[in-house]
């Protein structure tokens, strides 16, 4: 990657958070808007993820639910997150969990909407 597409790439990002909390991922944009994005399941000391909408992804066997987060900040793209915020409810007003002290992680995605993974991740 030459130094001009990275700057470009770079421009492009946008940053997101996502969270588990209470069995269900949840993710946040810049603009504080609180989304759902599925479940985070539990057994017998392992971790795996199904969220919803469109290809359903579902992955498990994470050894935490930092884990499962990095693993989902790995595989989702700009496109599908988009389109979460665009046809999900916005939870941050009213019903929203307090995720204050919740595992996170923060992506960066590109927004130019090449349907690439992750930019980068907070890992």
């Amino acid at each position: 990657m030459t130094a001009s597409s990275l700057s470009q790439a770079a421009r492009a990002a946008q940053t997101f958070t996502l969270y588990a909390a209470g069995g269900r991922v949840y993710a946040s944009n810049v603009r504080d808007k609180l989304i759902d994005l599925g479940e985070l399941k539990e057994a017998q000391g392992h971790y795996g993820y199904a969220l919803d909408g469109g290809d359903q992804v579902s992955r498990d066997g994470f050894p935490s639910p930092e884990d499962a987060l990095a693993d989902i900040a790995g595989t989702v793209t700009f496109l599908y997150l988009d389109g979460q915020f665009t046809a999900l409810e916005d939870l941050s007003e009213g019903r929203s969990p307090d995720l204050s002290d919740m595992p996170q992680i923060q992506v960066s995605l590109d927004a130019l909407g090449h349907g690439e993974p992750a930019i980068s991740a907070d890992i």
